[in-house]
């Protein structure tokens, strides 16, 4: 049995379990599902469209290379993870830049603030998996790096909700 399959599963279903108590945690309503008015909705469209074209090109290029027998910087798994993390982060930023990732029942400060613990969480444990095996063998990353950039994404997204935040404060109080 390879155990660290079954690992990355339990991983997986863990960590599913962990994002239902986090929306109802950020939400206002103790709700799963987060409520979003058409504007927002229309506007999520399009993230996931953008996101969709990012992650389409990423794995075109990932799946060319591969093709070509180009020897990648990253193991496959991470090099798929990777792409499916960059669509992450487009549909984040478009969001956040359109006022359609915060919710009409979302808590913004709680969401912002598990935004950041989570990037820092994941932090922690890349700096964990590097000190116990490395992120990188025979010059190849690792999926412990994915951990990393978790991290990134999650601190850019709550990055980017605060300085939108002071922007929108900052311009209501001109």
């Amino acid at each position: 049995m390879d155990f660290r399959f079954l690992g990355l599963g339990m991983g997986v279903i863990v960590g599913l379990l962990i994002c239902v108590v986090i929306f109802k945690a950020v939400n206002k309503d103790g709700k799963v599902k987060t409520k979003y008015d058409e504007m927002q909705e229309l506007q999520r469209g399009r993230a996931y469209k953008y996101s969709f074209w990012t992650l389409a090109g990423a794995e075109t290029v990932v799946c060319l290379l591969q093709l070509a027998q180009v020897k990648l910087l990253m193991d496959p798994f991470t090099a798929n993870l990777s792409c499916i993390l960059l669509a992450a982060l487009v549909h984040a930023s478009y969001s956040v830049n359109h006022d359609a990732y915060i919710g009409l029942n979302t808590n913004y400060k709680r969401f912002v603030g598990i935004c950041i613990g989570i990037g820092v969480f994941n932090f922690l444990i890349s700096m964990l998996s590097f000190q116990h095996e490395g992120w990188i063998r025979d010059g190849v990353l690792q999926p412990p790096f994915a951990n990393l950039l978790c991290a990134i994404i999650f601190i850019i997204i709550g990055v980017e909700m605060y300085i939108k935040n002071r922007t929108e404060k900052n311009e209501e109080e001109d």
